[in-house]
Parts: C-alpha cells; structure tokens; sequence
C-alpha cells in the first residue's frame, strides 16, 4: 500500500533545507572573507565617517551635543517640577503664568509672567486675573509674592493686585509693603499711582473688615512709577539685576 508520507524521501526538485543552510554559511564566510580583505585605504575610509553630534542609534535614545544640553541643575528636559530644582548662579527661569485677556477661561489667567534668578531675586511682570492660583501652584507662598512691574494699565494686567492686597498681609506679609512698579499717565489719576490709590479705595470696606487681624505693614503699598515717555529708562538697579521698562 503506498504511503503518504512524504517527510522520508526529500524531494530532487529542488534544494533541500541542508543545502540551503550550506549555502547561507558559505555566503556569510564569503562576506567575511570580503571585509577582512580591505586595502588599509578602504578600511580607513570607513572609519573616518562623521560622526553625529546628536549620537543615538537602535535603543540608545536621542543624545544631544553639548551646546544643547541643560545645565547641571535641571532635573528633567521634559517635565518642570516646582520648588525641585536649584536655579544656576548665571541663570534666569521664566515661566509664563497666564497670558489670555478675553473671554476669561476656566484653565487660563491674564497676562503674567514670573522671572527667577539665581541670586535668589523673584520679579512678576504684570499681574492678571487669576494668576495668583497659577503662582500658589508653582511653589510660590502668597506672603511671598512681591516686586511685581506692570507694562499698562488695562485690568487684564493687574486685576489679582486688588486680591492679592488684602489677603497676602492676612497670610503673614506683616513686615514689606507690596512693591509694584508701574508707567506713569498723560494726568495724574491715569498713572500706576493714581491706579493704586483707586483700588485702595475700593478695598476699603475689606481692608478695614480685617485690620482686627495683625496686619502690621502688610496694606503698605509702595509704588514705583516711572516716565512713560522714557523709553528703555531703568526701573530696578539693585544687586547687580538691572530692569529697564
């Protein structure tokens, strides 16, 4: 009877699977055989290919050049943990807090931008509705907010001043006056001066509300207004950090 099985017999149609791995051995000794016998010309060319700058390759991740890499005291390229990282001594970082005017947005605050040094100086430059939650949020104490330069007047630059005023002395600002630097007006009444004055004028109910709490100096407001007109004049000159509006 004949049989179906055919595994016994290897067919003489064609190679079998011995033959073909005889052949791939021959080929790879064949290309080894190849490289090893490169002139010194060619194998030197081969090792004088440019290198990248940026490294990587299969499963090493990308690699960046020196010039772009962060300093030392960055702990992370991707993510920014607040309050973890020390801020070089020739370092800035600039963190924008909000930047939206209208229509206000429940995930963004008016314009603000926070400046830190490595000497240990903080500035803010202006101070929208809603970036005092941003600030909280970064690290930032209330009672610590301070030193906060305004380039106009539109309120959507400066409305969490009237909410930062009364509450930061509550929180424990007892000692500094809040120090805001600000453009002069055309008139009086429509400079940083004239603006500060209004708005603790506005706070007044509130503010008298909480004097039973020891405020101390916490309701001083020390203002800073400078020439509108001057322009790139010097608004801050302290401790080698110089600010020119």
């Amino acid at each position: 009877m004949a049989s179906n099985d055919d595994t016994k017999a290897p067919t003489q149609n064609g190679p079998n699977r011995r033959d073909m791995l005889k052949g791939v051995s021959v080929g790879a000794a064949a290309v080894a055989l190849s490289a090893a016998a490169a002139t010194p010309a060619e194998a030197q060319a081969v090792s004088a290919m440019p290198e990248s700058p940026y490294g990587g390759g299969p499963s090493t991740g990308l690699q960046f050049p020196p010039y772009y890499r962060p300093t030392k005291y960055v702990r992370s390229r991707n993510n920014y943990f607040p309050t973890s990282e020390t801020i070089g001594p020739d370092e800035m970082r600039i963190s924008f807090i909000g930047s939206c005017p209208v229509p206000p947005r429940r995930d963004q605050a008016g314009t603000c931008i926070m400046v830190e040094l490595g000497n240990g100086d903080r500035f803010f430059f202006d101070f929208g509705p809603g970036c005092v939650k941003n600030i909280l949020a970064m690290g930032v104490p209330m009672q610590e907010i301070n030193d906060i330069f305004l380039t106009h007047l539109h309120i959507d630059h400066y409305h969490d001043l009237s909410y930062l005023v009364p509450f930061a002395a509550w929180a424990g600002r007892w000692k500094q006056p809040l120090r805001v630097n600000g453009p002069s007006g055309r008139t009086p009444e429509l400079g940083t001066k004239g603006m500060v004055a209004g708005m603790k004028q506005m706070l007044k109910w509130h503010l008298e509300a909480f004097d039973m709490f020891p405020i101390g100096d916490g309701y001083e407001i020390e203002v800073n207004e400078f020439d509108f007109r001057d322009d790139n004049g010097v608004c801050y000159d302290k401790d080698g950090v110089v600010i020119r509006h």
